[in-house]
């Protein structure tokens, strides 16, 4: 059975929605308030185990195991989020209770006007998290809401214990370079590839030469780079295609109503990481090469990354975070 494991941020989601948001030293009626769960790494896992079964069939098992590993506090609501991905099927086992800690959290501001949102996160026990020996199995998934030197260390444990690492670098923030060799998939969005390659906020578009981006990528040892871009789909080089001289691919979007784009980049990493742990778990069968554990042919990536800009486009048609991320079956239906 393929293992997807999830290492990052949980947290409590306190969302605001109004037209639009306010300018400095303005106030604007909002329309509505709510709490929910979230946390890039606790969206990611949810996102892997509802795309990698139907809802109605949760009791029954699945394909696929994902396991959680963060950090919640001992306060009113660390249960409640642990207990909810639990229901979503997700092994919490790995998630530590921290006494003297809050549970983390998000506020988010939505702008309904145009579904874009604005995030500010207070980390909390995420930033306490310790470290611990973990089994990564197929597929390691990593973001940075958690200290830098905890998500160094387990990402050259995983490489280390044959995972296919999955790195989405966000929030952006320096990172080492050296730390980029051997990452199996890099997932950015414009303005984390921007971040990273010190260029111009508004440099990373889809018309930019985004070949030539991912190059830099590629250059530093990461063997599949993803550059998402919302309404216009996703681009991808792997170092393969590279190495040969061939340009990258687009992806398009899906159509869509945007209604929140809060959880879509999440629920891309969870679907991409489903499909690509399937096709793992098997080459691992057929082949004792360590190259197959990062080397993903063209059609692996083609079929990931679609069912990643559907997963997503269904995301961003509901309003909230990790509620709107779909089951199989609701992808199935569309």
């Amino acid at each position: 059975m393929p293992v997807i494991t999830v290492i990052g941020s949980l947290n409590v989601d306190m969302v605001t929605r109004a037209e639009r948001v306010p300018n400095a030293g303005e106030t604007v009626q909002a329309k509505a308030f709510e709490v929910g769960w979230g946390g890039k790494g606790a969206n990611q896992a949810v996102a892997a185990a509802r795309l990698s079964r139907s809802k109605d069939t949760l009791k029954s098992g699945t394909d696929i195991s994902v396991r959680m590993i963060g950090a919640v506090g001992r306060d009113v609501f660390g249960p409640q989020v642990v207990k909810s991905m639990e229901e979503d099927g997700i092994d919490m086992q790995g998630v530590q209770v921290l006494e003297g800690h809050e549970t983390g959290t998000a506020t988010i501001l939505v702008e309904e006007s145009t579904g874009e949102n604005r995030i500010l996160v207070t980390p909390g026990a995420n930033f306490a998290l310790g470290h611990s020996k973990v089994d990564y199995g197929d597929i390691a998934i990593f973001q940075l809401e958690t200290p830098m030197d905890l998500v160094l260390n387990h990402i050259s444990e995983a490489i280390s214990d044959g995972a296919h690492v999955i790195f989405n670098p966000a929030p952006a923030q320096d990172f080492p370079r050296a730390s980029y060799q051997d990452l199996g998939t890099l997932i950015v969005n414009e303005s984390e590839a921007a971040t990273l390659l010190s260029l111009p906020e508004d440099s990373v578009t889809a018309s930019a030469d985004l070949t030539s981006i991912a190059a830099r990528f590629i250059s530093q040892g990461v063997s599949n780079v993803i550059i998402t871009l919302g309404g216009q789909g996703a681009f991808y080089q792997t170092q393969t295609r590279s190495a040969k001289g061939e340009k990258g691919k687009l992806l398009p979007a899906k159509k869509a109503k945007v209604i929140d784009t809060t959880a879509a980049g999440d629920t891309f990493i969870g679907a991409y990481a489903v499909r690509v742990s399937s096709y793992l778990a098997q080459s691992k069968s057929a082949h004792s090469s360590r190259a197959s554990i990062y080397e993903l042919p063209q059609e692996v990536m083609d079929a990931a990354i679609a069912f990643a800009i559907q997963a997503s486009a269904k995301t961003v048609e509901k309003a909230g975070a990790q509620k709107t991320i779909p089951w199989l079956n609701e992808l199935e239906k569309a």
